[in-house]
């Protein structure tokens, strides 16, 4: 949306009220169109004062909720050879590619060569940097920010024995740190990073998580059971427990942290299911963990939910009926890509592009046509600081 030009006040009006109305339009304009409230703020010193106001951008945060989805992230695997004398030599590498899906484009993280994104929430973005000099970069794709974190000497003994092995058993999830938060606007910090995995020559799954405010990593705790984890699986957040996707029959490893507890969750499994592939790690939704699966033409998805006496129990929450979404070549090999809390928006990789279905209306939309992703993490967060380059204690 291009906003109109100001106009002087009449005689009898008040520069105060026009400006109410003024944040009352501003208020309106889409969150994930961030492009336009960045070209307002330009246009005069009243209306860049409204939007780098703190209360006005607390009460545009407010006003629409979850934070919107400005792009997401995938990985691509790329496989190099070259001839080294008589021998021809062969290196795969991993690119991180950012898709954009508003008028937004991050000025950095863009086709990173040799970083493997492995979680977005709360505004940050999770990388894997083996070639770096540090083991992880945490990013924030709005403010610039950047956190290099090195692994201690235990988590390294997970993390660099199995580079880029589709089946390294190890995954870490970014999460916010602040006490009481809304997660509706995160930047800065504090956060947390949450590591777990298997290790197979000491036969345990292990967990650590690392803190910006300590700059240390927690003590290490384990289990005897080996659980190999998947780093290409989602990972999700319910209070202080982090979720991660399993490597066997859709399991699923809770993390809590506060505790430091690990615990393996079986997959939720009904008699006349009994022939579902696996079951794939969604995230959160109304604050209780989603699953689901892809069984054409159906969409099945299980949320956990608190049954007799406190336990958590698998209920089957909807069954979305796919065939009428998407055109007829799409079904092949549709898989389940990722999940966008708090807007309720399921990725669907299909042979004919990426989709996505929304939860509330059971409407779909392709948004690319390329047929090469895998694990999808959106990006999703407001985009206020650059309204009026609000001051970083906002």
């Amino acid at each position: 949306m291009s906003p109109p030009p100001p106009q002087d006040p009449s005689p009898g009006s008040s520069p105060a009220l026009a400006d109410d109305a003024m944040r009352e339009i501003f208020l309106r304009v889409p969150a994930d169109d961030p492009k336009s409230l960045v070209r307002a703020a330009a246009v005069c010193t009243s209306w860049q004062s409204i939007l780098s106001d703190v209360v006005f951008t607390r009460q545009y945060r407010a006003f629409h909720g979850a934070p919107p989805m400005l792009g997401f992230l995938h990985n691509i695997r790329h496989r190099r050879s070259w001839v080294k004398g008589i021998n021809r030599r062969y290196e795969e590498y991993v690119v991180s590619d950012f898709v954009s899906t508003a008028s937004f484009r991050p000025p950095a993280c863009h086709k990173r060569c040799h970083w493997r994104a492995l979680d977005s929430r709360h505004g940050l973005v999770l990388f894997h940097t083996p070639k770096g000099d540090e083991d992880f970069v945490i990013c924030d794709l709005v403010t610039y920010d950047q956190w290099g974190i090195k692994a201690n000497d235990e988590c390294s003994g997970i993390i660099r024995h199995h580079q880029y092995d589709e089946g390294m058993p190890w995954n870490a999830a970014v999460l916010c740190g602040k006490d009481r938060c809304d997660n509706l606007y995160c930047h800065g910090g504090p956060f947390l990073l949450a590591l777990v995995g298997c290790h197979k020559v000491q036969k345990g799954t292990f967990a650590s998580v690392y803190s910006s405010e300590t700059h240390k990593w927690s003590e290490m705790i384990s289990i005897e059971e080996l659980i190999v984890v998947r780093i290409s699986g989602q990972t999700a957040i319910v209070g202080e427990k982090v979720y991660f996707q399993g490597g066997h029959l859709g399991s699923i490893v809770e993390y809590n942290i506060s505790e430091q507890e690990l615990s393996l969750i079986h997959r939720p499994i009904e008699d006349k299911y009994n022939d579902l592939p696996d079951i794939d790690l969604m995230g959160v939704d109304n604050g209780m963990l989603l699953v689901g699966t892809v069984v054409w033409p159906r969409l099945r998805l299980w949320s956990m939910e608190s049954g007799p006496n406190g336990a958590k129990e698998w209920a089957c929450r909807r069954v979305i009926e796919l065939k009428p979404l998407f055109p007829p070549r799409a079904p092949f090999s549709m898989l389940v890509s990722g999940f966008a809390e708090g807007l309720g928006l399921i990725f669907l990789t299909t042979r004919d592009g990426l989709y996505t279905v929304e939860l509330s209306s059971g409407q779909s939309k392709r948004i690319h046509s390329e047929q090469i992703f895998g694990n999808v993490m959106p990006y999703m967060s407001f985009y206020t600081r650059a309204w009026g380059r609000l001051p970083t204690s906002e």
